[in-house]
């Protein structure tokens, strides 16, 4: 699946995909995650899990990341 305008940093702590980018894909199996994530304005969101090593095709490169659902 090709998504634009989409912002990939390997050096991230935390990769987040949208819940919706999620279900274009197709809904695969996501670990339980229990820690909340803070917000810039102080509210927390629970995610909804973790996508384990998705991978991510950048021209010829190939990187598995673990991507916490949202």
């Amino acid at each position: 699946m090709i998504m634009f305008g989409t912002i990939i940093d390997e050096g991230a702590s935390v990769s987040i995909l949208s819940s919706n980018a999620w279900k274009a894909l197709g809904s695969p199996s996501l670990f339980p995650e229990k820690q909340n994530l803070a917000g810039f304005n102080k509210g927390t969101n629970r995610p909804l899990g973790i996508l384990p090593k998705l991978p991510i095709t950048l021209r010829k490169k190939i990187v598995h990341l673990n991507v916490m659902i949202v």
